[in-house]
């Protein structure tokens, strides 16, 4: 009889650089196909990042955040985000400095109480009756830019209706403070 030689065969492996893993969320571990609990951060809960298939607490990108907010990549931590546009960015009745990237509260006679023109102050402002809900001042505006955050600048027409100004405007008397 010849003997036989059993020589041990190592099974290929699974996976290696030029063969991924094929199942989502599957990654290649020391040539083995292992699922693991993520494969991007988008499989994490907010505020994690996906770290070697685990999430991790920090962030690594803005999306990694609730909406508002930044990540700050030196300390992998969510904050306030920027500003950048007033009716996007900023609470009721506020205004962004796009420049700093700060929300500041809106001063002057946005939906003051009024008697007539005079009391909003001049430059084109207008005192606008809302019927039984009172007379507040309007504020001069272009577009809905020069509007704090809540106001839309709404085109003021005459009594015939041809536009004689346009103003910042909202539900004043739900928000008004006696001027």
């Amino acid at each position: 009889m010849i003997p036989l030689l059993l020589l041990a065969c190592a099974a290929p492996p699974e996976c290696d650089a030029d063969r991924p893993c094929a199942g989502f969320g599957e990654l290649c571990v020391e040539g083995t196909c292992a699922v693991q609990g993520c494969a991007t951060s988008a499989q994490c809960p907010m505020e994690q990042r996906c770290d070697a298939g685990e999430c991790v607490a920090g962030c690594g990108e803005d999306t990694d955040c609730y909406p508002g907010e930044a990540c700050d990549l030196a300390t992998a931590t969510c904050g306030p985000a920027a500003c950048q546009d007033s009716h996007r960015d900023c609470a009721f009745q506020q205004l962004c400095d796009p420049d700093q990237g700060t929300c500041y509260d809106a001063e002057g006679y946005y939906c003051r109480s009024c008697d007539g023109d005079d009391d909003c102050g001049g430059n084109g402002n207008l005192c606008l009756s809302w019927s039984d809900n009172g007379d507040f001042c309007g504020v001069t505006c272009q577009t809905d830019v020069d509007c704090p955050s809540g106001y839309t600048c709404t085109v003021i027409p005459d009594d015939a209706g041809n536009p004689i100004s346009s103003q910042c405007i909202t539900w004043c008397w739900l928000y008004a403070e006696a001027g």
